[in-house]
């Protein structure tokens, strides 16, 4: 009998039924020191034994480009921009927005003044 009940995921669907927790504030360590917005990233070892600190560094890092960041040990994280909810996808995309570097207009040279 062939199954015709099938549904094809995307990526955000997969994402949500393949877990998040703790590897979600692992990932996010990582993207954000990356990034430069965190001085480190943290392993799940670290995450799993130290939940407290490391998901705070995390929300406190996501803050710093506007994006709030509401950890959750056991279920999947929340992240809302300007008070909306957002995924994890818009999230990154609209971090990697925020740090894109334009060109500098002006700079002192060393010497002249």
């Amino acid at each position: 009998m062939k199954n015709t009940d099938k549904m094809e995921l995307n990526m955000i669907n997969l994402d949500k039924i393949s877990g998040g927790v703790i590897g979600e504030v692992v990932n996010d360590s990582e993207f954000l020191h990356k990034n430069g917005l965190m001085d480190g990233d943290f392993n799940s070892f670290e995450a799993t034994f130290n939940w407290n600190d490391c998901s705070d560094k995390v929300s406190k890092a996501w803050e710093t480009i506007g994006i709030t960041c509401v950890t959750h040990p056991v279920s999947d994280n929340e992240y809302f921009y300007n008070g909306h909810p957002i995924t994890y996808y818009e999230a990154r995309e609209i971090a990697k927005q925020k740090l894109i570097k334009g060109p500098k207009i002006g700079y002192q040279i060393p010497g002249l003044q």
